[in-house]
This record gives C-alpha cells, sequence and structure tokens, in this order.
C-alpha cells in the first residue's frame, strides 16, 4: 500500500487551501491560451497556495533553477506532533483561472526532491471544489518511496489509484532534471509521461489511465507526505516551467509513451530489450509504417515483434488496461561493450500519413565484475563463506523489514542492540526455518528467527563471460562485489530490501578469477528462507553455490583466510566478539546457543557463559584461526579470553 494510516479519510493528498478558498465549477469554460510560468520573478504572483494551517504551513521559495533564473520549491512541513489530527504532510500551489475542461495539458520541470522521505511529488489536474473534506479531481505523482508513477482520483479528500507504472523501478538520479507532463485528449483518458530534461522529446516511462469521475478543473503543482504515521517526515519539491494549456481539436497524434532502454539512462540487462509504447489519440498508429533502428542501423521487420496493444497496469494487484496503439520490441542477441553508447531511432506514421520520429541514447551498465579486482584462481584453498550473524530480540516485537536495518545490526560497533551474534565458516547460503535451527546458520537458536541480519563473503570462482544465480529469499536480501570483500562501492549484482523474492540475476566477469562477494541476507519476522543458486545457462539446470556434494557444474566459493598465500585479501578484520560465543559451545546434556555478547573486538576478545553444575565442553569455531589466552572463574560466570590469529 501507498499510505499504512486511515488518512485518505480525511485526504491523502491534498490539505486545507490557503484561506479555505472553494472553487465551485458550473458551466464550461471556453478554450483559453496556454499558461506558463518560468518563476525567474522570484515571485508565485497569480498563484494559490494549497496548505495546512499554523504552524504546518508550507512554505514557497525561490531558489536558483541553475540557469541564471529562479525555480519555484514547495515544503511541507512533518505534521508530527499531530494534536488536531491533520495527518499526513501536504501542500501544493494552483491557478485559480483557468478552469481546464475536457481536452488538457500540463506538465512542469523537476529539479529536486527529498529522494530519502517517502513522498510524491508532481501535478494536479481537474481538480474542483477545493477545500476540506471537499476537494475532487486528480493527482499525477512521482513516488520516491515506491519508485512509482501514479496517477489518482481524489474524491472528498479521498484517493484512488487510477494508474500505476507498475515496475516499482523508477529510481530518478539527483544529479539530472525531469520533467512531469499530463495529458488528456477525451477528457477520460490521461496519460502521465515522464521525461529525462536531457533527452526532453523522448519520454522515458508513463502511466495511463482512464476514468470519468470530474473531467474540468483547475491544474497545479503538489507535494505529499506517504506512510502517515509510521513516517514522520514532510514532503518538497523544486518545480520550473511550468506549462498548461487546451490543444486544439485533432492536434494530439498518436504518441510514444515509453522508451527501454532509458533515455539518457542505462541498460542494466546483460542483453536489453529495446520497447517502444505508442498510444493511440486524435489519430492512430499505422503499425505496418514502424521502423526501429540501432546505432545507425535499421533493424530487420521480421525481428520485431509488434503488438497493437499498449498494456498498463491498474490498481495495484488488477489486471493490466489495453490501449489502441502499439508495443514493438527487439531483444538485442549480443553482448554490448560494457560502458559503451547507444542510439535507437523510433519511426512511424498515423492513419493520416503524419510521420514522427523520436531519437534516444543509452549506456549498457550490466554488472560487470572487472579483472583487476580478482584474485588468481588457486590462490586460496579453503572453500566456504565467511558468515556472520546478528540477532536482537527486540522484545519479540519486529525490527524494520529492510536490509537498512540489517547493516544498523551488522555495523561495528552495532547500531540496534544486538542480543547474540555469531561468525562461522559455512559452505552454503541453503537456510529454511524448517530445520531446528536453520542449517548453517551460526548462533542461530531453534525456534527463533526474529529480526536476523546475516553477512555472508567469499571469493568466487568464475570463468569469463555471463553467469546466473538464483536467489529465493525471504525477507530482503542483495548480492555486492567490488574491489575488496568490504568496498563501501561496491556494485550492486541483486537487490530487494525486504519481502519475498524467487529471482535471477546475471552479471558479466570479464576473466576467469576469484571475485570478491558480499551478501546480505535479513529476516524480520515470519518465514525464514534464504537459497542461492547457480543457473547453468545451456540447459537451466541449477546447483546450489559451492555445494560440496554436488562437484558436477558447481560454482565455488573461497575462504578468505588472511595466512592462506600472499596473494590472500589481507585484515584487519573485525568481528563481533559475541561471535565467538555462540560458537557450538556444548556440554554433555544440551546447547546453549545463548551466550552473552560482550561488544566487539578487533583482533579478539572475551565470552562469558553461566557455570554449570554439569561437566562442558567448549570449542571456539571462529571464521579464521583463534586460540584461547585464558579462562577463568568470576563468580557464577566462567569468562573465556580468546585472540584471533
Amino acid at each position: 500500500m501507498r499510505n499504512s494510516s486511515s488518512i485518505l479519510c480525511t485526504f491523502s493528498r491534498a490539505g486545507l487551501a490557503s484561506g479555505l478558498s472553494v472553487l465551485l465549477l458550473g458551466a464550461l469554460a471556453p478554450r483559453m491560451a496556454a499558461q506558463t510560468d518560468d518563476f525567474n520573478d522570484g515571485n508565485d504572483t497569480g498563484w494559490t497556495h494549497y496548505s495546512l494551517p499554523a504552524i504546518w504551513a508550507a512554505s514557497y521559495t525561490f531558489p536558483p533553477d541553475e540557469s541564471g533564473g529562479k525555480a519555484y520549491k514547495i515544503y511541507a512541513p512533518p505534521t508530527d506532533p499531530d494534536p488536531y489530527g491533520l495527518m499526513n504532510a501536504r501542500a501544493g500551489s494552483f491557478r485559480a483561472s483557468p478552469v481546464y475542461t475536457g481536452r488538457f495539458s500540463v506538465g512542469a520541470d523537476l529539479l529536486a526532491w527529498n529522494a530519502i522521505w517517502r513522498q510524491e511529488a508532481g501535478l494536479f489536474f481537474n481538480f474542483q471544489d477545493i477545500g476540506l473534506g471537499t476537494s475532487d479531481g486528480y493527482t499525477a505523482t512521482y513516488s520516491s518511496g515506491y519508485r512509482q508513477l501514479y496517477i489518482s482520483l481524489i474524491n472528498n479528500e479521498s484517493d484512488t489509484t487510477v494508474a500505476e507504472l507498475g515496475t516499482g523501478a523508477i529510481v530518478l538520479d539527483p544529479t539530472h532534471r525531469y520533467r512531469l507532463e499530463v495529458s488528456s485528449h477525451d477528457s477520460y483518458t490521461f496519460l502521465f509521461q515522464l521525461f529525462d530534461k536531457a533527452e526532453p522529446h523522448s519520454p522515458w516511462a508513463s502511466a495511463i489511465g482512464q476514468d470519468f469521475s470530474y473531467n474540468a478543473g483547475v491544474c497545479g503543482l503538489f507535494v505529499f507526505q506517504q506512510d502517515y504515521p509510521s513516517a514522520t517526515q514532510g514532503a518538497e519539491a523544486t518545480f520550473d516551467n511550468y506549462a498548461a494549456s487546451t490543444p486544439a481539436a485533432g492536434s494530439m497524434l498518436a504518441v510514444v509513451t515509453d522508451l527501454s532502454p532509458p533515455p539518457a539512462g542505462k541498460a542494466t540487462a546483460i542483453y536489453p530489450t529495446v520497447t517502444v509504447g505508442i498510444l493511440d489519440r486524435d489519430t492512430m498508429v499505422d503499425h505496418a509504417s514502424i521502423l526501429l533502428a540501432l546505432d545507425g542501423v535499421w533493424i530487420p521487420n521480421a525481428s520485431l515483434t509488434i503488438d497493437t496493444l499498449v498494456h498498463k497496469p491498474t490498481n495495484p494487484g488488477a489486471y493490466p488496461r489495453d490501449f489502441g496503439g502499439a508495443t514493438v520490441t527487439y531483444p538485442i542477441p549480443t553482448l554490448l561493450p560494457w560502458g559503451s553508447k547507444h542510439t535507437n531511432t523510433i519511426a512511424f506514421a498515423d492513419n493520416l500519413g503524419n510521420w514522427q520520429t523520436n531519437v534516444w541514447t543509452w549506456t549498457s551498465a550490466y554488472p560487470l565484475l572487472f579483472a583487476s579486482n580478482s584474485l588468481p584462481v588457486g590462490s586460496l584453498t579453503v572453500r566456504g563463506f565467511d558468515v556472520r550473524m546478528a540477532q536482537s530480540d527486540n522484545g519479540d516485537v519486529n525490527l524494520d523489514n529492510s536490509l537498512a536495518r540489517a547493516l544498523q545490526q551488522l555495523a561495528i560497533p552495532p547500531q540496534i542492540t544486538v542480543d547474540r551474534a555469531a561468525t562461522g565458516l559455512v559452505q552454503t547460503l541453503d537456510w529454511i526455518k524448517t530445520a531446528e535451527p536453520p542449517a548453517n546458520v551460526p548462533g542461530l537458536c531453534a525456534g527463533s528467527w526474529r529480526n536476523i541480519a546475516v553477512e555472508s563473503t567469499a571469493y568466487v570462482e568464475l570463468t569469463s563471460g555471463v553467469h546466473r544465480f538464483h536467489v529465493n529469499t525471504d525477507d530482503g536480501a542483495g548480492f555486492y562485489s567490488g574491489a575488496s570483500l568490504a568496498d563501501p562501492c561496491a556494485q550492486v549484482l541483486w537487490e530487494k530490501s525486504s519481502g519475498t523474492a524467487n529471482a535471477t540475476f546475471e552479471f558479466v566477469a570479464e576473466a576467469t578469477g576469484l571475485y570478491p562477494l558480499r551478501c546480505l541476507w535479513q529476516e524480520t519476522g515470519g518465514s525464514a528462507v534464504f537459497h542461492l543458486h547457480s543457473v547453468d545457462l545451456n540447459d537451466l539446470t541449477e546447483v546450489i553455490v559451492n555445494d560440496p556434494t554436488n562437484p558436477a557444474g558447481v560454482v565455488k566459493v573461497w575462504y578468505p583466510l588472511t595466512c592462506q598465500s600472499s596473494a590472500a585479501v589481507t585484515g584487519p578484520y573485525t568481528v563481533v566478539a559475541g561471535a565467538a560465543n555462540a560458537v557450538n559451545t556444548v556440554d554433555l546434556v544440551g546447547t546453549d546457543c545463548a551466550p552473552t555478547v560482550v561488544g566487539s573486538m578487533i583482533t579478539g576478545g572475551k565470552f562469558t557463559v553461566p557455570v554449570s553444575d554439569q561437566a562442558r565442553f567448549y570449542r571456539l569455531d571462529g571464521p579464521r584461526a583463534t586460540r584461547i589466552t585464558n579462562v577463568q572463574r568470576t563468580g557464577a560466570f566462567l569468562e573465556i579470553t580468546y585472540q584471533i590469529q
């Protein structure tokens, strides 16, 4: 859900209009000329502010637009604390006239936004009856929290999703500038497009939806805080070059709605597929006329797949809605050089003979493991992953379901209280909670799977070329490779912060060698599953990575011991001292898997266990060579000090 509270009952995307101005639409307005504002005069004269009252009122400022002029920043402060039940922070600004009826087009540049806050920013249109509990109309917004484009129906300050992009993959680059445009040629079909300003005539992505509730109203700019009350931040965005108009009859031709790989963007797939969406409007695309080129070479028509519809998701979980037009696809069959730039051209005619051409460029940027980051094959001699686990009881309450939370637990020192931790040599990442405890998770107590964070590092042995892995996880996981096992700038091979996933991902090794691999896995509550397989690209058979029982076709990983050879990675290794606590502390009658965590050490540490009235045998099974340096009894506890070699 985009919003976890009942805010939509009072209003999820609007608020109190400044002065509670009420706009009541009566007779249809005549067609108006274009309406523009570049804000270079440093004011918003002619605009009406849309804001909460008192200390929660929005601010409207005019920062530089980086081209010698001014822009328009709208900031809605957080409503926490919220003694009057105002709920989500929100704000906007609109032109009270003209009223656009039926056909319209409105757009604005999006220069800046808060990418950390869970918020939406964009446009509203067909807005009317503006006031507390009465506002109606539509919004077209980009959600940085959900990485989505949304078109939403607002009815008495309650919203319903009319259309969304559906992929959750729109991550805007803060160094780029974008444009948002929404339009309708028939008063009920809405096209919401996202452009990278580096390629202003070629849309990256769109949401398309239909609704008949409102066909007239005013247009404006809008920001909104999501996830109230779990999120306590506000909302903010900086806009520029606002324009709204009523296009002339017949002037809204069939139009390109989506381009992939994204214009001025990156193609992260090993073999990217070129995709073009074309929507019928006042005119219709002539399917027989469609031409597609890659790097100046026209692709044979037989190599193209041309669907005579545009398929778009509507409400979350709903079946796609089909629109008249075309979807053109072309899978690129060759491995493009990493970092190379490419140009596509799409050309087509409509039923009236009007030709249109879109040209856009993109960069090949699939995950590539650089040979300079690798070790020679044979330089490491011990198989397995170096695994570190941290678990927090948190009063039997789930922590945040995210990799960010897992990293807080795994930080040294931890940023979240850790109640038990462990390190160990693990052969496979193949865990499921039905085992007691889940197989190979060091230090995890039987029956306890809540609030776990696990980091696994190894050098993976790869031949040059394309590789595919399959991950099955509950909850989130991520895989990273860089210049070293702990490279803070390692590239993401695959990542999903929360929830379940059953997915494959591909990457390319530049040369045969041993490459650093860091795996993160987090489990918050409920099922606990994590499996990592390699996939044979010829017959698609799968083998657990580093499975010692399956030597045929297994992808091997190597344990990063400092003492193996001069070519091996060197320390210092930072470990949680509590890791030594949980390493196979065994007595004659059972297992003690809940020792005391004593903090973080660089080269060693001490763990403490209660003195038992029965004979016990203790063994340290650390990730590297470890020796016990002292054992002593202090009151009712036994203290064992150890040293990492």
